[in-house]
């Protein structure tokens, strides 16, 4: 009976043993399991983020960028979207941006051109020419055409104030308003006031407001006969920048005009015959010879502008007549004389 209660007693105590063993080994089960999900269940997060999974940002609160600074508190930084280099083919071809018109430069094409004005000039002749001296000859061509109806009236009459006391004393006008007036005439009969017209060759060589020919200037062709009788002005060199300058080309056609208005006077010539006779050797290198009707189309044409320019006040606007202008009274063409 005694050993039956110990060997009860021996069962027992190995039961519990028994017992205890599988307690530890069902908790140290559990606890294994428990391990195992939440490892994978950081790794499902972290697969999330590789992905490009965004957090979300407080509802109502603006996105923080990471170049703004520390995140404020409640905020979470959110990465900027990285630039994805667009591969060849797919770039977007360039806008091209109009090039906005160049101003044009103050730089003129023609040389500065002094506005001329009917202002007295002092003697030799320096204040005769239009451009400074050493101004290339395409240079005053280019000024000289460029020169405005207007200009060209102005500095005619600047040349007659210069020599006005020998154009009084051979061409017998009273007043400067009437040489003013018979030079725009003559001016648009030769040229339409164009102080850059060239025309003819040789002796007929002519240019400028007045077509001054080759003959009026010194050391032009031995062959063409002098013109020294003129003392009272100068007689300049037949040179390219004498001869382009709209200046001296109307300084010498004048003094030209004075030349044979001598040869008509010493031809007997007087009154509104003499300035037409004048006129005529200016046209055709001799004081007599010309018939009427020639006298009338070119002499009497340059009184009949005159009288326009004079009569209607267009001494010093921009106004102008030409050769056959149906406006311009022939009845009387030197009747303001």
């Amino acid at each position: 009976m005694k050993n039956k209660k110990l060997i009860i007693l021996i069962a027992s105590i190995v039961l519990l043993c028994l017992g205890i063993v599988l307690i530890n080994q069902i908790a140290s089960a559990a606890k294994t399991h428990t391990n195992n999900q939440v490892q994978h269940s950081g790794i499902s997060s972290m697969g999330m983020q590789s992905q490009g999974a965004s957090p979300a940002a407080t509802p109502g609160a603006p996105l923080y960028f990471p170049h703004q600074g520390s995140a404020p508190t409640g905020q979470k930084a959110v990465l900027p979207a990285p630039t994805v280099a667009p591969t060849k083919g797919s770039q977007p071809s360039p806008t091209a941006v109009p090039t906005p018109p160049s101003t044009p430069s103050a730089t003129p094409t023609h040389p500065p051109q002094p506005t001329p004005s009917p202002s007295p000039q002092s003697g030799g002749s320096t204040p005769y020419r239009y451009f400074a001296a050493g101004t290339s000859v395409s240079a005053i061509q280019a000024g000289a055409s460029a020169l405005s109806k207007q200009q060209v009236k102005l500095l005619i009459e600047k040349e007659v104030d210069g020599s006005w006391s020998v154009i009084q004393k051979d061409l017998g006008f009273s007043t400067k308003e009437k040489a003013y007036a018979f030079f725009l005439g003559m001016s648009s009969r030769e040229s339409t006031l164009n102080a850059g017209l060239e025309t003819g060759s040789g002796p007929a060589h002519s240019y400028g407001a007045l077509q001054a020919a080759e003959t009026a200037y010194a050391d032009a062709n031995p062959n063409y006969l002098p013109e020294t009788d003129v003392p009272e002005m100068t007689q300049f060199s037949f040179v390219p920048q004498n001869f382009y300058d709209p200046g001296i080309s109307i300084y010498m056609g004048i003094r030209h005009l004075i030349h044979y208005s001598k040869q008509a006077k010493a031809a007997g010539y007087t009154g509104t015959e003499w300035l037409r006779h004048s006129l005529i050797g200016y046209n055709t290198g001799f004081v007599t010879g010309a018939s009427e009707s020639w006298l009338v189309q070119y002499s009497d044409e340059i009184g009949a502008l005159a009288g326009w320019y004079l009569s209607n006040g267009h001494l010093y606007d921009t106004q102008f007549t030409y050769t056959g202008a149906s406006d311009v009274d022939r009845s009387q063409p030197w009747g303001w004389y």
